[in-house]
């Protein structure tokens, strides 16, 4: 009850100054802003920029298709499953690839990836760019790819790269936030070559999983937090005979603080992920986080081993709870691509709890996809289900992302860190995301389920979108014409119900316009 309490008045906190207001029109807040922007297009205007970051973000969802796509052709070896991606080990399959044996269906994909890797791996030459973006209202249910969160956003970004050093700083500026901050700086890094490691202090998205609408263990729902990270530039096989099968694989492990409000302030979130490929067809990930320390809590480096280790997890006895380590998330997913039908199919388990060494307490999600190719549009369509209740639990509800100890659970401002879903829901989604013949980038997405199950004729529990439950059904398309300046993207989403009680939802349809300006 306690939780409940806390959560709705998390709600009343970020939504009254929504609710005392008269709301701006989205052309209003353009207007408002027009003079900034005039000021930084005559201030920038005269630089040179070709884009240039050792990675791929959560936000392009339009070479993550041309990725898949190549990937399903043996093209691409490296993993592809977590992101960031990095750029260093796809250039390197492209460049070991002879142009003509591509096939003519992947030849578009093949182009606009090795000119991206090859244009975003130069150094010496920073890009910097202005992004608009207004809506009718702020965005509920986020997939991979999606960018703006609230009413109105205005962010200017500059970035660069050397031999050793690279950063990407991005401000932006917003129009009645939900949560309150009017300005924020996510997606921002400082990062450190060291020899074949990244190392990067900032704040990143990250998406660790195969999955297109959600993903059980980290995705882009909830901000990204500051924090500092390692990750491995280059995916080439151990030399050690013994560990030589696993074939190409990726590391990242990254460390941040859980800087909202919470029923334990302080506390850090902390992560660790392996990627490897032992055939070509075939990628396997574990993953792992944590929430770990906090205020009132300890932080030594005995009680950091126990965690990292896995001992003492979840004890039983009330004396030992006060040295409980944390709260831990262990998971698996599988990336197959089948040798029918240009197709993949993909699964992912996410555990609250360990048995015997693998996770139990399990939620889980699993997809199937196809490339598409012909008849004026080349891209992927995918089907998968989520289910974020619990098996192999006796409490099958209730039990995903809360925690006894860490009570506001795993959540950041207000949003689940994993599943776009949140805990307790069964969502099916069909999604087709690609390019037209005139390069336009069109993607369209329908879901339909049920959110927070248990709670639909119970008993109100814990959940970030709806503590009472609800079934929907919602319909996303968006539209993006490149131009050489950059792009403008115009995207609407109905949802059938308005699902979302904590003021984010204000109309079952949101339409945005985004604007993506580039200086050369």
């Amino acid at each position: 009850m306690l939780i409940i309490e806390r959560s709705d008045n998390y709600s009343a906190r970020q939504g009254g100054a929504r609710q005392g207001g008269t709301r701006q029109g989205v052309a209003s807040i353009f207007v408002k802003y027009m003079h900034v922007f005039v000021m930084l297009f005559l201030a920038l205007s005269t630089t040179c920029a070709v884009r240039a970051e050792p990675w791929l973000d959560t936000r392009n969802v339009g070479l993550r298709v041309d990725i898949e796509r190549l990937s399903n052709e043996g093209i691409i070896t490296v993993p592809i499953s977590t992101w960031p991606l990095m750029w260093s080990s796809i250039l390197n399959d492209l460049d070991a690839t002879d142009s003509k044996t591509v096939p003519a269906s992947l030849h578009a994909s093949y182009a606009r990836v090795i000119t991206a890797a090859r244009a975003a791996t130069r150094t010496h030459q920073a890009q910097q760019s202005v992004r608009v973006s207004g809506a009718n209202q702020s965005h509920v249910l986020r997939h991979f790819g999606d960018t703006g969160r609230d009413d109105a956003e205005f962010s200017l970004r500059r970035n660069d790269m050397t031999e050793h050093f690279a950063y990407n700083l991005e401000a932006t500026r917003v129009v009645n936030p939900w949560d309150g901050e009017k300005q924020h700086y996510d997606n921002s890094y400082l990062g450190f070559v060291w020899g074949n490691w990244i190392a990067l202090v900032g704040s990143v998205e990250r998406w660790w999983g195969p999955g297109w609408n959600s993903n059980l263990i980290l995705s882009n729902n909830a901000r990204p937090t500051l924090g500092a990270s390692l990750q491995r530039n280059y995916s080439e096989p151990f030399d050690v005979p013994v560990l030589s099968w696993l074939g190409p694989w990726t590391t990242n492990l990254f460390i941040a603080k859980l800087d909202d409000e919470r029923v334990i302030n302080n506390a850090k979130l902390i992560g660790m992920t392996v990627g490897f490929r032992p055939i070509p067809r075939l990628e396997i990930n574990l993953r792992r986080t944590a929430q770990w320390g906090g205020d009132g809590r300890p932080e030594t480096f005995s009680n950091f081993l126990e965690l990292v280790t896995g001992l003492a997890d979840n004890c039983g006895s009330p004396s030992c709870k006060a040295q409980e380590p944390g709260n831990q998330l262990g998971g698996i997913d599988v990336r197959w691509n089948l040798p029918w039908y240009n197709s993949a199919l993909y699964w992912q388990t996410v555990g609250e709890d360990e048995a015997g060494g693998l996770p139990s307490k399990r939620a889980s999600q699993v997809g199937l996809q196809f490339n598409l190719s012909g008849n004026g549009f080349d891209g992927v369509l995918f089907i998968e289900h989520d289910d974020t209740s619990t098996k192999s639990s006796q409490a099958r509800y209730n039990v995903l992302y809360n925690h006894g100890i860490y009570q506001t659970g795993y959540r950041y401002q207000g949003r689940a860190i994993g599943a776009t879903w949140d805990n307790d829901s069964q969502v099916t989604s069909l999604g087709a995301v690609g390019y037209l013949a005139n390069g336009d980038r069109l993607e369209v997405r329908a879901s339909y389920g049920e959110l927070n199950v248990d709670s639909i004729d119970g008993v109100a529990s814990m959940h970030s979108i709806t503590t009472h439950g609800s079934k929907f059904n919602s319909f996303v398309t968006k539209w993006q014409r490149p131009f050489l300046w950059g792009d403008i993207e115009l995207e609407g989403r109905y949802t059938d119900q308005q699902i979302d009680q904590f003021g984010r939802q204000e109309d079952k349809l949101r339409a945005a316009l985004t604007l993506n300006y580039k200086f050369d």
